[in-house]
C-alpha cells in the first residue's frame, strides 16, 4: 500500500524522553505533518491508570486519527512502534524505527534496572547516564535530556522498567509486513548495532540503515542525517495525487 499523499508522521519518543526530544529532527524535515507528543506519563504528563505495552499501543495508534501514516520510534518509542504496527492498524503504511528497543526482552543488565529503579529522579544519577550514553550532547541538549528524565512519573519510570523492557512481542511483530526502516547509529552504547542487526532480520520486509559517528540520541545528534533516510522512505510511500 502506497498513500496518494504525504502521509503523517507520528512519533514516539526514547524511555525518560519527550516530545522535545524530537524538535531539532522536526525542524531538519520542514514541511510536512507530524504529530510528536509526549507519551502518557513522560514529559510531565499524566500516566495511563495502567501502564502496559497494550495502553501504549492502543494510544500511539490512535494518534494518527484516519489518515495514512507512518509510525516513527526511537528506542521504547521503537517497541511501542511495533506493537502498533503489529495490529496492523487502518491506514498505517510503513514504520520507522531508531536505535529501537527489540521485539524481544531488551537486553538491560540486571544491576542497571536496579540502579534506575533505585534512582529514580536522582539529577545526579541521570547527568551519569547521559555522560556516558550521549557523549556528543551539546551541554544545552544534554539539560534538555537530564530535565525530562526528571518529569517522568514513577509509575510509567517503573513500568518500562520492570515490565516494559520485558515483553517479547516477537510472535506478534512476525505479521508485520509493510517495509520498515531500521536505522541504527554505529556507536550505540545503549543497544548496540547487534540489537538492530537482529530487529531487521526479523522482519519480514525491512532495510537496515546506519547512521555514522552517531551514539543512541542520533535524534539530537544527527537530525538532518536522519531528515535525509526519512525523506527518502516517505517519498517511497508516497505518490502524487493527479
Amino acid at each position: 500500500m502506497v498513500s496518494a499523499e504525504r502521509p503523517v508522521l507520528v512519533f514516539a519518543h526514547y524511555f525518560g524522553g519527550s516530545a522535545r526530544s524530537w524538535e531539532p529532527l522536526l525542524e531538519a524535515l520542514g514541511g510536512g505533518e507530524h504529530v510528536a507528543p509526549d507519551l502518557p506519563g513522560f514529559g510531565g504528563s499524566e500516566p495511563p491508570a495502567d501502564p502496559t505495552l497494550d495502553a501504549y499501543a492502543d494510544h500511539f495508534a490512535g494518534l494518527a486519527g484516519t489518515r495514512d501514516w507512518i509510525a516513527v520510534g526511537h528506542s521504547m518509542g521503537g517497541k511501542i512502534a511495533l506493537a502498533a504496527a503489529a495490529r496492523r492498524p487502518a491506514n498505517l503504511i510503513g514504520t520507522i524505527l531508531i536505535a529501537s528497543s527489540p521485539p524481544t526482552p531488551e537486553p538491560i543488565a540486571e544491576a542497571e534496572r536496579r540502579a534506575s529503579l533505585e534512582c529514580y529522579g536522582s539529577r545526579r544519577f541521570a547527568l551519569q547516564q547521559f555522560t556516558k550514553t550521549a557523549p556528543r550532547l551539546s551541554p544545552a541538549l544534554m539539560n534538555v535530556c537530564i530535565e525530562d528524565q526528571l518529569h517522568v512519573a514513577r509509575p510509567a519510570w517503573r513500568w518500562w522498567l520492570e515490565e516494559g523492557s520485558r515483553v517479547d512481542i516477537s510472535t506478534n511483530t512476525d505479521r508485520i509486513d509493510l517495509p520498515v526502516l531500521v536505522i541504527s547509529p554505529d556507536d550505540d552504547q545503549v543497544l548496540g548495532a547487534v540489537v538492530a542487526t537482529g530487529i531487521a532480520s526479523a522482519l519480514a520486509n525491512a532495510t537496515l540503515r546506519t547512521v555514522v559517528d552517531a551514539g543512541h540520541f542520533v535524534t539530537l545528534e544527527h537530525p538532518a542525517a536522519l531528515a535525509r533516510l526519512i525523506e527518502a522512505y516517505v517519498a517511497d510511500r508516497t505518490t502524487v495525487r493527479a
